[in-house]
């Protein structure tokens, strides 16, 4: 079971320069109808598969390229559609869209199986899913035009990722998604050591409070969209490790939450932001496949780091080195960034 789970996984990842490729030929339109008919098509298919064979590898590998490819030309239609100075906000409320069902749905999930059964689950799954491919389809995007000096083939990976501070960006993105996995994956852990402890309440002021600041944050923070907030960002996110090792109870394993969605809720739109800005229409498809193929390797490296540093030191002692890992290595990445953005 845990190989078919993972192929989808290993499939988003594999697709990304594809993906970033593909934006860089083909309008980002039709590579988001794409991405949803093949997401459709898979989570369709699941209807009919009797057992766990190469089909359903097939499916669940379709299924995660159909993912990917929907997500980075969501980002790009953002990208292209606003203004650099708004781009962070912009970026906060597309990337809301993307979480806010993972804090609900698997819970209204749950209950269907429960009183329904898998064939309603799967029949629910793709009605939802039906609903943005119609509004895709429907739905006209203006995209800004393509300037002359801009035709051709763009910069390749390879060039982009010769640039400094492409690379500092993907380096911080990859500590920021590192650092968040690792909570991710062993808060339930640790509130299990005490029966009063539920881990829910964590995801639920982590989510919130992260979905608050880019909503509302976005639009009433003058600095919002400055590279001043890297900083504080990680700080949060330092700080809430060191609170989640403190936590006994549910109050400060709570208000831990909320710091991990203060740091959560500003670096992953100003991340995205930034890394595309100053880069030729040509190349932000392709550099947006690069921060998503980031998030990936953070949100993979993350989990099995901690587990495997937590059987030396213990599960609290691991959250309080993660928390120094996370502030002493992204300080002289923000500060060698800032040094770039001046030059």
């Amino acid at each position: 079971m845990g190989f078919y789970i993972g192929l989808f996984s290993f499939a988003a990842f594999f697709s990304r320069p594809l993906g970033g490729w593909l934006l860089s030929k083909i309008s980002p339109k039709k590579i988001l109808v794409a991405g949803l008919f093949l997401a459709l098509g898979s989570t369709l298919s699941y209807l009919f598969v009797e057992k766990m064979n190469w089909i359903l590898g097939l499916i669940r590998i379709v299924h995660g390229v159909g993912f990917s490819i929907f997500i980075l030309a969501a980002l790009l239609i953002a990208v292209l559609k606003s203004r650099e100075e708004v781009r962070a906000y912009v970026l906060g409320v597309v990337s809301t869209g993307f979480m806010l069902p993972l804090l609900v749905m698997p819970f209204l999930g749950e209950q269907v199986i429960e009183k329904f059964g898998y064939f309603f689950f799967f029949l629910t799954a793709i009605f939802l899913m039906i609903i943005p491919f119609v509004f895709a389809l429907v739905t006209k995007i203006r995209l800004p035009q393509v300037s002359e000096r801009e035709e051709g083939e763009g910069l390749s990976f390879f060039h982009l990722l010769r640039q400094k501070r492409i690379v500092l960006i993907l380096l911080m993105t990859f500590i920021f998604e590192v650092g968040l996995s690792s909570s991710f994956s062993f808060v339930p852990l640790l509130a299990h050591e005490h029966s009063s402890m539920r881990a829910g309440f964590f995801y639920t002021f982590l989510g919130l409070t992260a979905v608050f600041l880019r909503l509302y944050g976005g639009k009433k923070f003058k600095l919002w969209g400055s590279v001043k907030l890297l900083f504080p960002a990680f700080l949060f996110l330092s700080i809430g490790g060191l609170l989640t090792s403190l936590s006994f109870g549910n109050l400060v394993l709570s208000f831990s939450g909320v710091v991990w969605g203060l740091g959560a809720g500003i670096l992953y739109p100003h991340l995205s932001a930034l890394i595309v800005d100053g880069v030729g229409s040509k190349e932000k498809g392709k550099v947006l496949s690069l921060f998503a193929g980031s998030v990936d390797i953070g949100f993979g490296i993350g989990p099995l780091s901690f587990g495997w540093v937590s059987q030396f030191f213990g599960l609290r002692q691991t959250f309080v080195l993660f928390a120094l890992f996370v502030l002493f290595i992204s300080l002289p990445l923000i500060f060698i960034f800032q040094k770039t953005k001046e030059l």
